[in-house]
């Protein structure tokens, strides 16, 4: 049963002055519909205005059911800033359904990281090739190539796909691995269930980082351990009952 929208927290891109004038405007807007707009802690959906960039952003820092704004290039956002009141309208109209996504929870050396919504990456950082030992259900592969991708659903689109992996289903809970410009081609992508424990470590000297969903970067040591798993929560997204985006 669809749920009707009462209180929003909104959540701009500073870096894209515009995303602030569709905020004022929506302000007035949202609350001449009867909606009351609150800090985004304390509000049931998050209303983000700037891109994807702005969805990973805040994912972590909020974990509220999103509903967002962007250009016509995003891929997660259910509007942008032509449509957003048209869209709105049909939204406060039409009520809302919830559609989860499926995270990566990852730990470096044991230490929990943020979740990722799209993907966990390793990349060299000299653009120089290093070595990759991968453990994934009692397999075990070894490999020379430029990083590595592990990617969910969401992130299969992106990055994991450009660099040859395949496009899933948002629903899907699967996990797939990516490597980037593997040595002769040494290592395919690889696609794992839901429960799969993804293992990795560097053997040659070579600076890398780890990045997740764009946002967060940390600097690997030549003994750093990752391990990936799928993470314990989704990543909600706010859906116009009756659409299907």
């Amino acid at each position: 049963m669809a749920q009707q929208l009462k209180t929003v927290g909104i959540a701009t891109n500073p870096l894209k002055p515009k995303s602030r004038a569709v905020k004022k405007e929506m302000v007035v807007y949202l609350r001449s519909a009867g909606v009351r707009v609150l800090p985004a802690y304390k509000a049931e959906v998050l209303i983000t205005i700037g891109g994807d960039g702005t969805i990973l952003y805040n994912k972590n820092r909020y974990r509220k059911p999103v509903w967002a704004i962007g250009s016509d290039t995003s891929f997660l956002c259910q509007s942008n800033v032509k449509a957003w009141k048209k869209d709105l309208g049909m939204l406060l109209k039409n009520g809302y359904n919830i559609q989860r996504r499926s995270m990566l929870s990852a730990k470096l050396d044991g230490a929990r990281l943020p979740d990722a919504l799209n993907e966990v990456v390793v990349r060299s950082r000299l653009h120089r090739v290093m070595g990759v030992k991968l453990s994934v259900g009692g397999r075990r592969f070894k490999f020379l190539c430029d990083g590595l991708i592990v990617c969910t659903a969401t992130g299969s689109t992106a990055y994991a796909y450009s660099a040859g992996g395949r496009q899933m289903r948002a629903e899907d809970r699967r996990i797939q691995v990516v490597p980037i410009a593997p040595y002769r081609r040494a290592f395919k992508p690889m696609m794992l269930n839901a429960n799969a424990i993804i293992r990795a470590e560097i053997f040659e000297k070579c600076p890398a980082d780890l990045t997740i969903d764009g946002q967060v970067r940390v600097s690997l040591k030549q003994t750093s351990k990752l391990v990936v798993i799928r993470a314990s929560r989704e990543m909600e997204f706010v859906q116009t009952a009756g659409r299907k985006k």
